[in-house]
């Protein structure tokens, strides 16, 4: 029999992050036990029943991106919105779940959002640089699942978990000289939500042609698929609900100037001047895209900063979307991952060059990455998706600015 001494002895050899993993583990499951009921009745609430409604005409001839003449119910009792502003892809490749009834598809639709998550972050941990081991992975991963951005995941049905583990999966490709096949998940998370398209920006800039590529080849083959017309459709009607619904919207660029250039104007968000608005919008994100492009271009051929270059890409893609919530700053979780795994290296190293912009950069991703775990800070908006891609930035040009010698 063990004594206490022994007792200490064995727990003082245990590795502290085993103890950490475990403990999370345990946390995030309970956390995940109590988050699942909670949602159970969102089945036929926002964003799910939207969903479902235009699943359910599309599947049934209806065309949801164009208002009809009179209201026709293809399911009776089913409320929706007529006004569609999602691809003709995304309703395409999911109007199957149409067939079950809205509970199920409901919890079909969860089951998929949290395989994606999990799918995703181990995709991240092996292909870090050098890959994550087992603890660190499960601390990670447990971090996600009891993460504010994920409970609002579950509660508005969101697709951000989708969207993740295709760029991740892109990303994941690239890395292992698989160029078709990472330009084809890039094609088809630009094809499920459009404002991925950003993250071409990834390998256009350094330079990975043939991903690019066959990403844009993917991406025309998608649209020919699901009906070119009904794109049109989206460009020309679904676009224009997207705008108005900016004005709900806390997140990206055009929705924070809508609201500056509304302020000064004196007037509604909804009339703001639409001039003023677009141009404000494109000098900023020609600003943040000239930031992406020279991170890019200074740690060209850097495989240890790759994975956080590309966490820059994506957080860029979110800040320039028309129209995101804020429940899709999940997508962060890379630039989160990378950066703070290339401020530790960086620290470690003890190098005093640049030692500045590496604690500047680790100072304000560790607040962004506090927002996403503790409910009592205030909920994650632009301010701090701003900052976690200025964060980001700080830290990559830190790190360029220190030799990789490993």
């Amino acid at each position: 029999m063990v004594g206490p001494a022994g007792s200490r002895t064995y727990l003082r050899r245990l590795p502290i992050t085993a103890i950490a993993a475990t403990i999370l583990a345990i946390v995030a499951m309970v956390s995940l036990a109590q988050r699942i009921p909670a949602a159970s009745h969102r089945y036929d609430d926002l964003d799910f029943v939207t969903f479902y409604g235009w699943w359910t005409d599309y599947s049934s001839g209806l065309n949801p991106w164009v208002g009809q003449s009179k209201q026709v119910d293809s399911r009776p009792r089913l409320s929706r919105s007529r006004d569609c502003n999602n691809t003709p892809f995304f309703i395409e490749v999911f109007s199957p779940l149409a067939r079950l009834d809205q509970k199920t598809a409901f919890w079909v639709w969860e089951g998929i959002q949290v395989i994606c998550l999990v799918a995703a972050v181990l995709m991240l941990a092996r292909e870090s640089d050098p890959p994550l081991g087992a603890a660190p992975t499960i601390i990670v991963l447990s971090s996600v699942l009891f993460s504010r951005q994920f409970a609002g995941e579950l509660v508005y049905a969101q697709v951000t978990s989708i969207l993740l583990v295709l760029l991740s999966a892109s990303w994941f490709c690239a890395r292992r000289e698989r160029p078709a096949a990472a330009g084809l998940c890039l094609a088809l998370a630009a094809l499920v939500k459009l404002y991925p398209v950003t993250v071409g920006g990834f390998f256009l800039f350094d330079r990975r042609w043939r991903t690019l590529g066959w990403a844009i080849a993917f991406f025309a083959a998608g649209v020919l698929l699901t009906n070119s017309v009904h794109w049109i459709e989206l460009a020309t009607q679904g676009m224009s609900v997207s705008y108005q619904k900016v004005a709900e919207s806390e997140l990206t660029v055009l929705a924070f100037v809508r609201r500056s250039v509304a302020h000064f104007a004196g007037t509604t968000i909804a009339a703001a001047p639409l001039s003023a608005v677009i141009g404000i919008t494109a000098l900023i994100d020609v600003a943040l895209l000239a930031v992406a492009v020279e991170a890019t271009r200074i740690s060209h051929g850097r495989a240890d900063l790759d994975g956080l270059l590309f966490g820059l890409w994506v957080a860029l893609a979110l800040l320039m979307s028309p129209l995101a919530w804020v429940q899709e700053t999940l997508l962060l979780i890379p630039a989160y991952l990378f950066g703070t795994l290339a401020a530790w290296d960086g620290f470690q190293r003890r190098d005093g060059t640049r030692k500045i912009l590496l604690i500047a950069g680790s100072v304000i991703l560790a607040a962004c990455i506090a927002t996403a775990l503790i409910k009592a800070l205030p909920h994650p908006g632009f301010a701090m998706l701003l900052a976690s891609y200025f964060a980001a930035a700080l830290i990559l040009r830190a790190r360029v600015m220190q030799p990789d010698v490993r």
